[in-house]
Order: C-alpha cells, then sequence, then structure tokens
C-alpha cells in the first residue's frame, strides 16, 4: 500500500508538469496510432495473419523489420516526450516542434538501437517458440533482464550525445547503482492505472447489459485510448525526471525529494 500510495504521489506529480504543457500528450497518440498503422500493415500486406504466433523462416524477416520498425516509432516519440518534459523541468517552455525536433537530432541513434532492441526481440521471441517450459521462463527471464538493463536508454540517448555502444553502459549504470524502486514505482503507476479503467468496464457492462452494444463499444475504445496516452506521457515524464535527479542529483520543481530518493533508492555497501 506503501509504494501504491508513492505511486499516486508521483503521477500527481507528473500531472503537474503535463497541466503545463498539454501537447506533449499528443505524442504517445501519435505514436500509437502510427505503429497501429505499421502493424496492420505488415500484418496483412506480408500475410502474418495467417499464421501469427509462429516464428517460420518464410516470416522471420517480415517480423524483424516489424520489430525494428515499431521499436524506433515507440523510441522516435518516447524520446521526443523526455525531451518535452526535461525542457519543462529545467525552467523551459517546450512545444511539440522542439520535442520532435530533439528527437530528430538524435534519429541515427534511436534508429540503430531499434535495429538493436528488434534483433533482441527476435532472438528472444525464437527462444521462447523452440523452447520447452524451461526454455520460455529462461526467455522470460532475459525479457524482464534486458529491460531492466535499458530501463534509461531513451533519455541517455536523447539528452546526451554519446555513440549507442557508450548510451547502453551509462543506462545500464545508472540502474545497476540503484535496488530497482524505480521500476517498481513505474509498475505502481500502472497498477494504478489499470485500477482506473475498472470504472471505464464497468459502464460498458451496463451499456451492453441494457442493450447498447455500440455506445459501449465506443465507450470502451475512448476510454481505453484516452488511459493508454495519459498513462503513457505521465511515465515519460516521471523517466525523465528520474533520469535527471539520477544524474544530476537535481530534484524537479513539483517532485518531492524524498519521493524521488524513494523511487531511485542508491545501494547500500
Amino acid at each position: 500500500m506503501g509504494r501504491i500510495a508513492r505511486s499516486w504521489q508521483l503521477i500527481k506529480s507528473s500531472w503537474a508538469v503535463l497541466k503545463q504543457d498539454k501537447e506533449l500528450a499528443i505524442l504517445p497518440l501519435i505514436s500509437g496510432v502510427v505503429i497501429s498503422i505499421v502493424s496492420a500493415s505488415f500484418i496483412f500486406g506480408f500475410g502474418l495473419h495467417k499464421n501469427p504466433e509462429s516464428l517460420q523462416t518464410e516470416n522471420w524477416l517480415p517480423i524483424f523489420l516489424f520489430y525494428v520498425v515499431s521499436y524506433t516509432i515507440a523510441f522516435f516519440f518516447q524520446a521526443a516526450l523526455v525531451a518535452g518534459a526535461m525542457q519543462r523541468l529545467n525552467g523551459g517552455d517546450p512545444t511539440l516542434g522542439s520535442s520532435l525536433a530533439a528527437a530528430s537530432r538524435r534519429f541515427p541513434a534511436l534508429l540503430l538501437w531499434g535495429v538493436i532492441a528488434g534483433t533482441v526481440g527476435l532472438l528472444l521471441r525464437a527462444i521462447e517458440e523452440r523452447s520447452a517450459l524451461v526454455g520460455k521462463l529462461v526467455a522470460g527471464l532475459l525479457g524482464v533482464a534486458w529491460s531492466l538493463a535499458t530501463f534509461f536508454m531513451v533519455p541517455v540517448l536523447v539528452m546526451e550525445d554519446k555513440p549507442v555502444g557508450a548510451s547502453f553502459k551509462h543506462s545500464f549504470a545508472i540502474f545497476k547503482k540503484t535496488w530497482g524502486e524505480t521500476v517498481a514505482g513505474n509498475l505502481g503507476m500502472g497498477l494504478i492505472f489499470l485500477l482506473a479503467l475498472v470504472p471505464v468496464a464497468l459502464l460498458c457492462w451496463l451499456l451492453v447489459s441494457a442493450g447498447l452494444v455500440l455506445p459501449a463499444m465506443i465507450v470502451g475504445v475512448l476510454g481505453f485510448i484516452v488511459m493508454m496516452v495519459v498513462q503513457g506521457a505521465l511515465q515519460g515524464i516521471y523517466l525523465a525526471s528520474v533520469y535527471r535527479f539520477a544524474t544530476s542529483g537535481v530534484v524537479a520543481p513539483g517532485f518531492d525529494r524524498e519521493l524521488l530518493l524513494g523511487a531511485f533508492r542508491e545501494k547500500t555497501k
């Protein structure tokens, strides 16, 4: 309960930043729309809908390309969101243009990181698909370890002029010197948003019970989209604030120092 309460405070702090720059919420929306279009193009363009779960010889290349493209799109818009949030936290006044420009300047690095992430994703999927239960568990653990090691990769890439290799080392170093409470806080934020979907689901159920299926579908889709957009924006702001605190020791305006210390606790010797 303490972690959920702390996550709620972090959400409110991130919300206070988002209220000053509401246009930042457009970035996760654009990202979701573009990735959805790309997904549909690959699924139907390459016939992946016929056997979407199987990683066969004839479809590994389009699946790999899909991973690379979708990861790159996600990284690009997350980088723009982080850059905009960092500009606000540093006392500036970000716009969509300035946020996208910051991400565009680092697009080659983000693209390369998309290729690397796509390769790792394909390898993990291959291990999971062609292994027994133990292999699937190992693949799952490797995926979690990879996510943790690269937790700060996008902020490092967009905010620091370093090659991808050096950025990976720095991202891992930032995470390694902590207990990983940052991730726990992020998961806590996800849990809160999941609970926030309960009223939407209940409203949809009431509408279906009343025979209003189409309105229920509209409410469900719109509610889910709004929740995911807001969650994506707040998590990006939270990630930027924690990265800023981790690399400079400076507490972002609107954030409580004790909350950040709890979300990013130094290891004790």
